[in-house]
This record gives structure tokens, C-alpha cells and sequence, in this order.
């Protein structure tokens, strides 16, 4: 069981902590890309406990970037894609997806003010229809999780988007590895709803245990249930994939949950 201060030193996670500094070493979920469209190419993001504002440019180019303006801090929310970056609906600075400024209307150009500007900005990467961001050290920056189930071209994927959980981080992923909680809150639920599945997780139980599992793509732990009695068999593993993402079997394929850290309490 972690102590107070651990549990603090992990789920403290804005800039500058030690919990937010670990997260922001790895590429984190901020949208699905069907989120961002022509009709509406900016979306409000919260991750790590920063505001941003997540765009594509008429140039296709994505970009993530501090939401207020550099200048006297009006939401970029409100701004203007452009074809190279966003422009602030305020006083119109315009900053490009590395957070560079590129325009500063009726500013002395010779003074080289805008060179002088630049606004936090993350890089962002596509892949298998989701939005990934990187918000760590740039020379830290590793690679795409590039997984089979990611990169295959042979399947269908189907993407859901869920609401915000009221718990940190932590507290989610802990969740996924806990195997008591199965019994009283999945398989009271199922009875209730007159769901024959609850049977399922009320079977005895001859193995309960938890391991560690490297793989050549990534490190997580995994909890091992060994059902007894008449339907005895041993559950397929659910893989708790280090630091925020848990992938769970299923009967044509997997489903592959990532859980995007929003703040200390989200």
C-alpha cells in the first residue's frame, strides 16, 4: 500500500511534479481525429493540468498550444485557423504549432518583437484515428506506440470516447487490476439487470495472483484469476500496460483503453 506522501508523489501531476513529469515522458491520447474537422478545427484539451487548445491548420498540420495568448491572454479557443497556424482573436498574433509567432499586426517589424514571442506548444501525431501528444523534454521524446493493433490494416477499429472519470489517474488504473471489486460491483450490476453474465465473476476462485510482464514493445502488470469448480478455467490476461493504459481481450480482437490524465482529481 503506497503512503500519503507516494501516493502524492504520483498523482500530482501539473507541471514541474514529480507524477507529472513521469507521465510526460511517455505519447498521451488527446482526441480521436474525428474530432477535428473543417467545420470545427479547435477543441479545448486538459491534460496534465494545463489548458490548451488542440487545431489543424487549412495546411492539415496539427498543432497543441497553450490556450491563452502570449500577449494579453485571450483564449486561443476563439482564434482563427489559418493556413499555417492560429491567429488570436484579440489583437490577431498568429503563432504556428511549435508555439512560434509568426504575426504581430501593427507591431514595429524592424523591432523584431514577434521573434522575441513564442507560446508552449506540443507536438502531435496521428495514428490509427486517435491524436497522440508528447508534452515532455523534447530530447526525451520516444517513439509512437506503433502496435499491431494500432498499425494493422486487415480489421476494423472502432473508437468510443468516454466522459471524464472523477478520479485521478491512479485510481483508474488501479481499478483495472483489482480483481475483488468483479464480484460485489460487475456481477451485482449484471443480476440487477437481469444480465445471465454476473454467473460469470460469482464462480469460486482456486488462483489469484499478479505478475509483471515485459514485452519488446512495452512493460505493465497483469492479474491472474484461475476459476474452480464446474466451469473452471484460467481468464484470459488483462494486461495493465505501464504507465496508462490497460488492453483487455475480447472475442474478435482487443480492446485497448487509454486513459489520458486531465488533473489531479480527473
Amino acid at each position: 500500500m503506497l503512503t500519503p506522501e507516494e501516493n502524492e508523489l504520483l498523482t500530482r501531476i501539473g507541471p514541474g511534479t514529480p507524477g507529472g513529469e513521469l507521465l510526460r515522458r511517455y505519447w498521451n491520447v488527446v482526441a480521436a481525429a474525428s474530432e477535428i474537422t473543417e467545420e470545427k478545427p479547435k477543441k479545448k484539451v486538459r491534460i496534465l493540468g494545463e489548458d490548451l487548445v488542440l487545431y489543424r491548420d487549412r495546411g492539415g498540420k496539427y498543432g497543441l498550444i497553450a490556450e491563452h495568448c502570449a500577449h494579453r491572454g485571450a483564449s486561443l479557443y476563439y482564434g482563427f485557423v489559418e493556413e499555417d497556424g492560429i491567429r488570436c482573436a484579440y489583437h490577431g498574433w498568429k503563432y504556428d504549432a511549435c508555439g512560434k509567432c509568426l504575426e504581430q499586426p501593427f507591431e514595429n517589424p524592424e523591432a523584431g518583437f514577434k521573434d522575441k514571442i513564442s507560446q508552449p506548444a506540443y507536438p502531435v501525431e496521428k495514428l490509427a484515428g486517435l491524436l497522440f501528444a508528447y508534452l515532455g523534454p523534447p530530447e526525451k521524446k520516444p517513439l509512437l506506440p506503433k502496435w499491431d493493433m494500432l498499425t494493422r490494416r486487415d480489421g476494423v477499429r472502432k473508437l468510443e470516447i468516454y466522459q471524464t472519470l472523477r478520479c485521478n489517474w491512479l485510481q483508474a488504473m488501479e481499478n483495472s487490476v483489482d480483481p475483488v471489486h468483479t464480484y460485489y460491483l460487475h456481477a451485482h450490476t449484471l443480476r440487477m439487470r437481469g444480465n445471465n453474465q454476473g454467473a460469470y465473476y460469482y464462480r469460486p476462485l482456486s488462483k489469484l495472483d499478479f505478475e509483471l510482464v515485459v514485452h519488446p514493445a512495452w512493460a505493465g502488470i497483469q492479474k491472474q484469476r484461475v476459476f474452480a469448480g464446474d466451469a473452471s478455467h484460467v481468464e484470459a490476461p488483462h494486461p495493465l500496460i505501464f504507465p496508462n493504459m490497460l488492453m483487455v481481450p475480447a472475442t474478435n480482437g482487443y480492446n485497448m483503453h487509454f486513459r489520458t490524465p486531465v488533473d489531479d482529481q480527473n
